[in-house]
């Protein structure tokens, strides 16, 4: 078997990258992938990954991908640190996961966003439509924060949620912040049926900016969102 190769990274905008998981799964991927350089991504206003009812399907954000899918059913964690020049309400960048399932395709996007005047860590989950939740980020870490998404295991058993944590860079300790119930049902539902096809198991991972709104002040009606992304890494179950 040829040596594991760290597959290369790629900027897409909203739904371009669905035709990426439609690819042949890599096979022969390291089970930690780490991403030393920093990675730098400039928004524009008015892009977003949001769904509302009853109309509202926004999905033209700039995201940095893995250029493979990845089985969902290896997915074990992802982590990076993520900072910016956050100003305009709704500005935000982190990780953000695809699944390009058979009728619409679900994400989850995790980390800082700019709420009544201060940075959260802000989550979103989106199957039929979005929901959001906030979480305070403390005043000391000035906009900046290590996210972490990772597979529940249970006895040693990959269970279906996904969990989003705060990592604390000086302890490495763990802060669960929110638990995503239904992220691996499809995974789940493969074990127990055979007429579900392992192959359509796929998950697209990366990094995402976004600016939905447009910065008030004179001259500001184009000026971007520049959003830091460092030592993003994603480890896989050595399966």
């Amino acid at each position: 078997m040829p040596e594991a190769t760290l597959p290369r990274l790629t900027l897409h905008h909203g739904s371009s990258a669905l035709a990426m998981s439609q690819d042949e799964i890599q096979k022969n991927l390291p089970t930690t992938m780490t991403y030393d350089q920093p990675l730098t991504i400039h928004a524009r206003p008015k892009t977003d990954l949001w769904r509302k009812p009853p109309s509202t399907d926004t999905d033209n954000a700039p995201t940095i991908l893995i250029s493979t899918p990845i089985d969902l059913h290896r997915f074990h964690s992802a982590r990076v640190t993520v900072s910016g020049n956050w100003s305009t309400p709704y500005d935000q960048g982190g990780l953000v996961l695809f699944l390009p399932d058979e009728d619409i395709k679900k994400w989850v996007k995790t980390g800082i966003e700019f709420v009544w005047g201060k940075p959260y860590v802000g989550t979103v989950a989106t199957s039929r439509w979005s929901d959001w939740s906030l979480v305070p980020l403390e005043k000391e870490k000035d906009g900046i924060v290590t996210i972490q998404v990772e597979r529940q295991v249970k006895g040693g058993e990959r269970v279906e949620s996904l969990w989003v944590y705060i990592i604390d860079e000086e302890t490495g300790e763990k802060e669960g912040i929110r638990q995503i119930t239904w992220w691996f049902e499809k995974d789940i539902l493969g074990k127990e049926n055979s007429k579900v096809n392992p192959e359509e198991n796929r998950l697209l991972i990366g990094v995402y900016a976004a600016r939905p709104k447009v910065p008030e002040g004179e001259g500001r009606e184009h000026e971007e969102l520049v959003v830091k992304l460092e030592g993003f890494e994603v480890k896989l179950f050595d399966d």
